[in-house]
């Protein structure tokens, strides 16, 4: 029997690797698929490709619109998809999402699934949020599945008349994937002697109270709230050594203020990363305290589920995505958009012993409902029933 052909299109390289990673060897080992890819060529997707035994088909897919140039990749899209005889086509990111299922409405494939990685028109108002609303629907329209990564997102997409129900799928607990709890976020495997030395190179002493954060540095991730809240936090306790871990870059889409970006780079209590790579972050996590995600939106929030993983008590917002993540008191504990309410939380994981069962709690959660393994059995399933 000869192997049916999936094509997975994604925007950026890293988002293949990361996220999706060993999801294409899973799929062709387990389930017989010849996996393809098409992405933003850069990075190291070539040799991740040939690692894993990918078919990669390198297409600039930016996010901004840019006609002639998504015209140029919707040709490169349809005419790999016509010469590869592809069967099953999965798209991811907006961009992914919208040339990859007109792609399959030109060329005729049967089953096209879009993945739902969060509702980015949420925090937008005006013609900007109506635009994004029609590209969504349109998006949906044309797939025959969409895999929302969290109820929150199944819900609201529902709720805007985004998808019709019957097209809905979550894979297990939420996710696209799920993280490898036993060979990544595994913290019986971080050697203390590499977290002692992270410490010393970023000054974090014996005594300090490291709240961390990672992602990206934009004003949806509640990055403005967060810094309010350190600097009312070294106000109300001078007897504590408090300091604050970034871990990320700024972007352009929704910047934040120039002052907020000069306050993390000039504080001498924050300890600025700036961008990591990947495979550093489970270390980065042993740095913190606490993972604080103070995010206005988020379909799941990953790494609430990595930093879990890791043991580390996590505070998230509980009105959006990121409160599947944890289970309110305890592994974690939910804030709202205010920056008294990430105050109030931090200030309960001062006492170490809450802080500690928070943080033994998630790793439990997480490997009970995020392991990788229970996901792809999830991904799967789904490609078999088509």
């Amino acid at each position: 029997m000869e192997m049916k052909r999936v094509l997975e299109i994604i925007n950026l390289p890293g988002s293949a690797i990361n996220f999706i990673g060993g999801q294409f060897k899973y799929l062709r080992e387990e389930g017989g698929y010849d996996m393809h890819l098409i992405c933003s060529p850069g990075g190291d997707i070539e040799s991740f490709c040939q690692e894993n035994d990918v078919h990669y088909y390198p297409v600039e897919l930016r996010r901004q619109v840019s006609l002639w140039r998504d015209i140029i990749a919707l040709w490169k899209i349809c005419k790999y998809i016509k010469s590869n005889h592809i069967d099953i086509v999965i798209a991811h990111q907006s961009k992914a999402r919208l040339l990859g299922m007109i792609a399959c409405a030109l060329t005729g494939v049967k089953h096209r699934i879009i993945f739902s990685h969060g509702i980015l028109y949420e925090t937008m108002t005006g013609i900007k949020r109506w635009l994004i609303m029609q590209n969504e629907k349109l998006t949906s329209c044309l797939a025959t599945k969409v895999v929302c990564v969290s109820h929150y997102v199944k819900d609201q997409r529902i709720k805007d008349g985004v998808d019709k129900p019957s097209k809905q799928v979550i894979l297990g607990r939420g996710s696209c994937n799920g993280i490898d709890t036993i060979n990544k976020f595994n913290p019986n495997l971080i050697e203390q002697d590499l977290v002692e030395a992270k410490k010393v190179f970023w000054g974090i002493n014996r005594n300090d109270f490291v709240i961390g954060f990672c992602g990206r540095l934009v004003k949806d991730k509640g990055i403005i709230e967060l810094v309010e809240a350190f600097e009312e936090l070294k106000e109300r306790h001078t007897d504590k050594h408090i300091k604050l871990l970034i871990v990320g870059e700024p972007e352009i889409r929704d910047s934040l203020p120039s002052q907020t970006i000069a306050f993390l780079k000039e504080s001498n209590d924050v300890l600025f990363t700036g961008p990591i790579p990947y495979n550093e972050i489970q270390t980065y996590y042993m740095l913190m305290d606490v993972l604080v995600l103070p995010t206005h939106r988020d379909g799941l929030g990953m790494v609430a589920i990595e930093a879990s993983a890791m043991e580390r008590p996590v505070i998230v917002s509980g009105f959006t995505g990121s409160a599947e993540t944890i289970e309110e008191g305890v592994t974690g504990l939910y804030i709202d958009k205010t920056s008294q309410s990430i105050v109030k939380a931090v200030e309960e994981c001062f006492d170490k012993d809450f802080a500690k069962q928070l943080g033994q709690n998630g790793r439990k959660f997480v490997c009970e409902n995020f392991e990788h393994k229970l996901i792809r059995q999830d991904v799967l399933k789904l490609l078999n029933q088509l």
